[in-house]
């Protein structure tokens, strides 16, 4: 507990838990959200927070006490700043328990199909749960509930059905809970735990299509909202600011203020925001499922190795890190093409170096720094983009092709062949993209003997979710029993629930990229209106006293500069927004903020 939540529970402590009844709905919140920090110090720190911003409030409008008039506004402004955060605050754990639904409820499907590949070798329940949450990297919030499922059996020594019951109640995801509550049902009559996974298999497969439905609306909601709020109500304001200025003293402490500072931080919340209600990216892991085994039998054995056998290791240790130059240096574009990052390492210093050398001969002005700061953004940006996209389509491709892949591998399997032999034959049959890789894995296999091994490396080249909940499941169940013919059917159904959950998704959120592109459009429509038609109109010579018309007409190229900000900074977070709903990742919005900032960087530079 840090020290501002030890002060606000000495403060709020004892009104709160007075009042406990009133805060049921925060409590169970706190819970299902698995928010760590006790309910009536999280309820007595919002008390405390939405106090010291009621006072921030106060000294910003004693600030802006010559544009805000009477303290009575100043009390006011106070107060709804007070009253905002502290019912934000209130509401933020029901929002991360419902995004913690929906994330549940998308993870179960491939958690169950993970257990039923488990229950094949005749593993235990809690053995199972065990292994599912060590993947939680994979498998995302329904390995989560799982891992606080074994903690329960563990640390507070419940026996398992206790801690399944226990778990079914704290949930707030309907379907999980229903998932608790026939497990426990076959626990408690001994039925069979490989039977009732494979079942639940099937039925969530069944239903997936409808669940992410749910998730859809979700995202469509979200992307509703940015485009009323975030792009819509800026243009409004900055329309508001400027009509204000005619009727009385132009300020553009106002304006700077909405474009430099409420449009970015809006935007950046709500990046994080839709960081939180995704499942992630796609497009790289922090942990790669992996097996190694030590042998022991060789132990007592003693190595003798000779001055001449020593340097004879090292010459060819030399040796092989030298034709992994020369091989790296024949192509050295493959290495971004493979880590598109590591396009940064070249480009961030590129960007740096054009910039310092763009300013350095000139008069440093606010137009030579606008054309520095873009460019230098493009140079940083658009390599890394060209190899992201680049690898991103290549996966896209293999990943289409993996369902075909494990039908095969299944059906040569079903035969009585070998998985390792399996994959030796299915590289004689055309896969597209993803024959390349096939042939690798059987390299491998030739090399090293090892089937795990060659799809972990397969796993770490692609490093994508759906493939590594692939490998995982058929390396699992490898370990578990001999026979994984079904399994790799399971994997073979998962793979093309995925792929086609996948299009879905693009197919009914494509709508929503094409009305962000359409609210930018008008967005940069507006602000061009204002710059050429409206500003001009303005005398030069104000003939009404106390008109702003004078102040305005005097700061014509500053309100044009804030323009062409305010497009630029739009357009880029935009395209982050759009990218995030569209990919998951904010490297899949990229590509569109460029798009965006550079007409928008173009549109004012060539035409106003």
């Amino acid at each position: 507990m840090n020290r501002s939540n030890k002060l606000a529970f000495a403060i709020f402590g004892n009104f709160v838990r007075k009042n406990k009844e009133s805060y049921f709905s925060v409590r169970s919140s706190i819970k299902q959200g698995h928010i760590a920090m006790p309910w009536d110090i999280y309820v007595s720190s919002a008390y405390l927070y939405s106090i010291i911003t009621g006072f921030i409030g106060v000294v910003f409008g004693l600030l802006l006490s010559p544009l805000l008039g009477t303290a009575f506004v100043i009390l006011f402004i106070c107060v709804f700043l007070a009253m905002i955060s502290y019912y934000l605050l209130l509401a933020y754990p029901g929002l991360v328990a419902k995004i913690r639904k929906s994330k549940i409820d998308l993870t179960l499907p491939h958690g169950v199909a993970y257990m039923h590949a488990m229950s094949k070798g005749g593993l235990s329940l809690i053995s199972i749960f065990k292994s599912l949450s060590q993947h939680t990297d994979i498998y995302g919030e329904f390995a989560e509930e799982i891992d606080y499922i074994v903690l329960d059996t563990q640390i507070h020594g419940d026996d398992i059905i206790t801690s399944l019951k226990n778990a079914a109640t704290n949930t707030q995801s309907e379907k999980f809970r229903d998932f608790l509550e026939n497990l426990i049902n076959v626990v408690e009559t001994s039925g069979d735990l490989d039977t009732f996974f494979g079942n639940m298999v099937s039925h969530y497969q069944a239903t997936a299509e409808s669940d992410q439905g749910m998730y859809l609306e979700m995202l469509g909601m979200l992307a509703e909202t940015y485009i009323t709020v975030f792009v819509a109500g800026p243009l409004f304001l900055i329309t508001i600011v400027i009509v204000m200025g005619l009727m009385g003293p132009g300020n553009l402490l106002i304006l700077k203020v909405l474009i430099y500072a409420v449009i970015p931080l809006s935007a950046a919340a709500f990046s994080i925001l839709l960081s939180a209600v995704s499942l992630g990216s796609n497009s790289k892991l922090f942990k790669i499922y992996s097996v190694s085994k030590k042998i022991h039998h060789y132990d007592d054995v003693r190595t003798i190795v000779s001055n001449d056998d020593e340097r004879l290791i090292r010459k060819l240790m030399r040796s092989l890190r030298w034709t992994g130059l020369v091989e790296k240096l024949k192509n050295p574009l493959k290495i971004f093409f493979a880590d598109p990052e590591k396009a940064f390492y070249i480009t961030i210093p590129a960007a740096l170096i054009y910039f310092i050398l763009s300013i350095y001969t000139q008069k440093i002005t606010v137009e030579v720094l606008d054309d520095s700061i873009i460019i230098s953004l493009l140079i940083m940006l658009v390599p890394f983009l060209l190899f992201y996209e680049t690898r991103t389509r290549h996966i896209r491709a293999i990943e289409e092709s993996v369902p075909v892949f494990l039908r095969r591998m299944a059906a040569i399997n079903d035969v009585g062949m070998p998985l390792s032999d399996a994959i030796g034959s299915i590289t004689k049959i055309n896969l597209g993209v993803l024959s390349t890789e096939v042939k690798l894995m059987h390299k491998d296999i030739v090399w090293s003997n090892s089937v795990i091994g060659a799809l972990t490396k397969f796993e770490r080249r692609v490093r994508t979710i759906s493939i590594s909940r692939i490998v995982t499941l058929i390396t699992k169940a490898s370990e578990s029993t001999g026979n994984i013919k079904e399994t790799l059917r399971v994997a073979a159904n998962e793979a093309t629930l995925a792929d086609k959950l996948k299009k879905q998704k693009f197919t009914v959120l494509f709508s929503y990229l094409i009305v962000v592109y359409m609210s930018f459009a008008v967005f940069l429509l507006v602000l061009y209106v204002f710059a050429t038609m409206f500003l001009p109109k303005i005398p030069d010579v104000s003939s009404i006293a106390g008109s702003g018309m004078l102040k305005i007409s005097s700061q014509k190229l500053e309100y044009t500069l804030l323009f062409m900000h305010a497009s630029v900074i739009q357009g880029f977070f935009s395209g982050i927004i759009v990218g995030q709903m569209m990919g998951e990742s904010v490297y899949d919005g990229l590509k569109h903020s460029v798009i965006m900032m550079t007409i928008a960087y173009l549109f004012f530079t060539l035409f106003v």
